[in-house]
């Protein structure tokens, strides 16, 4: 970020460089993102168990979770482009990790849900959508090349965070591991989000001229969302990853139980599950690699290619080794581009005029959405007794995603352009 702003309290400069706020940023990303989001899945057949709770029921608590995050998405975002980064994403934090300890001590239902509801809204000012708001600020024109490089190490959040949390489910159990966890997430609030996320008083660096204050006829202009609303291709991105959202936390969230009920022997799950993340991580490595050569549109067309048939691939009821270990490629490295096409089709799409807010208002249908994933597999489980139809379902999900992202595509009335050099 640009030196001329002014300094920051909490020490020299070196804190605001740009490349210094990224790679920590990043590394905050992982681990909330594979403590906070990927483990829930894991607590469920503990806590069955012990609660004698449905899964319909713990999952109602994610998806009440997820639902609060989406709401919040919008504010979050138009107070990120004020400058209130830091704030929000160190007092997310803070609450992430009370929170995880109060699910540590439940015995009741509702306390649950009230856990699961706090925690979504944690997870709103503390993931993705207001990093990339963060980095956007930081990185002016360069915002690409940090979206980019920030995801390469949040691809590695599930490969992190679920076998730490199954470690230590196994050896002290899963209230003591949810203590755990909450003591690493206070570790993030204070070590990264507080330290280096830029406050109000440092400039952000503009991603290209200022827009002006009045429109051409002498009114007041109107604010970045109520613009982008207007923009056609905008309802094309708000089908696209609002049906990317749904397949995604029904497959986070029961592709574990998915392999359990194929009789995969636990340690071929935990395998596959944690090959996800590294697939992710090639995914960036070969779009940063061939960046010259591929288009935003290109590689939105691959991504929706890749979702349904890897869906496809598990209804049709695979369990071997290899056939597992190519869904994890196809699906690992879609999912891992999804994030950056997700990060970039603001500006290219719509216009870079209050990314957060705009962001924001992409995020919350896609976080309903993943609200109401986890849940609705669920009961179609427990409607037909098995994940087959659900997973059908999911693979046409994700074919109207497709043709949502291709009607974008068309409606952005632009030539697709390649990515800048990073």
């Amino acid at each position: 970020m640009a030196e001329s702003g002014a300094q920051d309290p909490r020490g020299g400069p070196w804190r605001k460089r740009p490349s210094t706020i990224l790679w920590v940023l990043s590394l905050g990303q992982l681990i909330t993102w594979g403590l906070v989001y990927y483990t829930f899945p894991l607590f469920v057949v503990p806590m069955e168990k012990e609660l004698g709770w449905s899964r319909d029921q713990l999952y109602g608590a994610l998806s009440a979770g997820l639902l609060v995050a989406g709401l919040c998405s919008i504010p979050v975002g138009a107070w990120i482009d004020r400058g209130h980064g830091r704030m929000l994403m160190t007092g997310g934090s803070l609450l992430a990790a009370v929170l995880l300890f109060a699910w540590s001590q439940i015995h009741s239902l509702p306390m649950l849900y009230a856990v699961w509801i706090g925690l979504g809204a944690c997870q709103s000012v503390t993931l993705y959508e207001p990093a990339f708001a963060v980095i956007t600020r930081v990185f002016g024109p360069r915002y690409k090349q940090g979206i980019l490089l920030m995801t390469f190490l949040g691809a590695l959040a599930s490969t992190f965070g679920i076998p730490f949390a199954q470690f230590l489910i196994e050896r002290i159990g899963w209230r003591p591991a949810l203590e755990v966890m909450s003591v690493v997430i206070l570790g993030v609030a204070y070590f990264i989000h507080w330290l280096f996320v830029p406050g109000p008083h440092e400039k952000a660096v503009p991603i290209g001229d200022a827009p002006k204050s009045v429109s051409t006829d002498g009114k007041p202009k109107k604010s970045p969302l109520a613009l982008a609303i207007r923009v056609p291709a905008f309802w094309g991105l708000v089908v696209a990853f609002s049906g990317y959202g749904l397949a995604f936390s029904a497959m986070s969230f029961h592709l574990i139980p998915v392999l359990v009920e194929r009789h995969v022997d636990m340690g071929v799950v935990m395998a596959i599950v944690a090959l996800i993340g590294p697939m992710q991580l090639v995914g960036r490595v070969l779009l940063l690699a061939g960046q010259r050569h591929v288009t935003t549109i290109q590689l939105g067309a691959g991504i929706y290619f890749a979702f349904p048939i890897s869906m496809a691939m598990l209804a049709l009821g695979i369990n071997d080794v290899y056939g597992l270990i190519l869904f994890a490629i196809l699906y690992g490295v879609a999912n891992g581009l999804l994030t950056i096409l997700r990060g970039m089709a603001v500006p290219e799409f719509i216009g870079p005029e209050g990314y957060g807010v705009v962001s924001g208002a992409l995020t919350m249908p896609t976080n309903v959405m993943r609200a109401a994933g986890p849940l609705a597999a669920a009961l179609g489980w427990s409607v037909f007794g098995s994940y087959t139809l659900v997973l059908w379902s999911l693979a046409a999900i994700m074919l109207v995603a497709a043709a949502g992202f291709a009607a974008a595509a068309v409606l952005a009335g632009k030539k697709p352009s390649p990515y800048p050099t990073v």
